[in-house]
């Protein structure tokens, strides 16, 4: 006899299974099956996934594994055909094995071990520096450039700045605080980022235009496709400036909105170290749990290398004019105390002799 957990857990719906993913994960799921089903239409004289998944449901045994082997690895290199990198396409798999459990069709690791990848090819990543960002931006408008600076500035992902509100931003500083708050952030990990103070006057701006609960950077609360939007756009400006170089392997573009954060982690790693860096960028592969910093830290390391986030030439001589003048302070300061010290020695022999 079936017990009735188990009917009610069949029962559910595939948007029920996802009720507590968020947004960007439900949107990946349906993008992945709606390829499926496209792939399906195409390799199997227009049939739709569900009567894929029902004939599969018919078979037994080594039939069974057999036809779902072949299917997945026709979806495989079909999205290689496609372009896919095999990074993406084992992602995508991932994904599609949770709907492959959901249809009572499980991918178990008989099957898995007889698919074939090919190995990734990868091109050296190339590096956004500030004369490429300065060049994009004679194209941009003052409102685009305020969002760019945002994301050099802290290293966000597009999509976590496109989630911020004015009253996420705290101005009473010395240098504007972000708060990115753990629902738009992939990790789901939440964490303070600063913006230097070119970036800010674009920013200020912005907050005396908006009420505390309005977007600073984004259009509408569907982030994923304001971020599209804003990626388009930001290809154009790229156009027009001459950047249109793209990756052998792939043919992605080498400068993206995501070359900001790379901009950013390579400036904070420098100056400061990788840790800090990974923290910063809230990257989830690195663990803050056991690497805390207090708010005054991060600051004092976020203006260490706040002038090689800075893009316009005269701010960022500005700033290191600064910081020599603080270092010149520093060693005179380091020099009397010397001084001082030797001097005291001086008395201390006397003394004693």
């Amino acid at each position: 006899m079936s017990s009735f957990l188990l009917k009610k857990k069949r029962l559910k719906t595939w948007d029920e299974k996802l009720a507590n993913k968020s947004q960007r994960t439900k949107d990946g799921y349906a993008s992945v099956i709606r390829s499926f089903d496209t792939f399906c239409s195409e390799s199997y004289s227009g049939r739709v996934k569900d009567e894929i998944f029902d004939e599969l449901s018919i078979l037994k045994g080594d039939d069974k594994t057999i036809a779902t082997v072949d299917l997945i690895q026709s979806w495989i290199n079909w999205h290689y055909s496609h372009g896919v990198k095999t990074s993406v396409v084992k992602l995508y798999l991932a994904w599609m094995g949770k709907y492959f459990d959901y249809n009572e069709i499980p991918i178990t690791q008989k099957v898995k071990d007889e698919l074939d990848f090919k190995r990734d090819l990868k091109d050296e990543p190339f590096a956004m520096e500030v004369q490429h960002i300065q060049n994009i931006f004679k194209f941009a408008s003052p409102k685009k450039i305020g969002f760019y600076l945002a994301l050099a500035s802290t290293g966000a992902r597009p999509s976590e700045l496109l989630q911020v509100k004015k009253r996420d931003i705290i101005t009473s500083g010395k240098r504007f605080k972000i708060m990115i708050q753990p629902e738009g952030v992939k990790t789901r990990h939440g964490r303070s980022a600063y913006l230097t103070k070119e970036a800010a006057r674009y920013c200020m701006m912005k907050l005396h235009q908006i009420s505390d609960d309005d977007l600073v950077w984004g259009k509408h609360t569907d982030y994923n496709k304001t971020e599209k939007a804003e990626s388009k756009t930001f290809s154009r400006y790229c156009d027009n400036a001459g950047y249109v170089e793209r990756y052998h392997s792939n043919n992605y573009r080498k400068i993206t909105l995501y070359s900001f954060r790379s901009f950013f982690f390579s400036a904070a790693a420098d100056v400061n170290r990788e840790g800090y860096a990974h923290k910063m960028t809230g990257h989830g592969g690195y663990l803050p749990q056991y690497d805390r910093m207090s708010d005054d830290k991060k600051l004092e390391w976020f203006l260490k290398v706040e002038p090689f986030l800075t893009i316009n030439d005269d701010d960022r001589l500005r700033l290191e004019n600064k910081k020599l003048l603080e270092e010149k302070s520093e060693l005179e300061t380091y020099k009397q105390k010397i001084k001082e010290l030797w001097a005291d020695k001086q008395r201390m022999e006397h003394v004693t002799k």
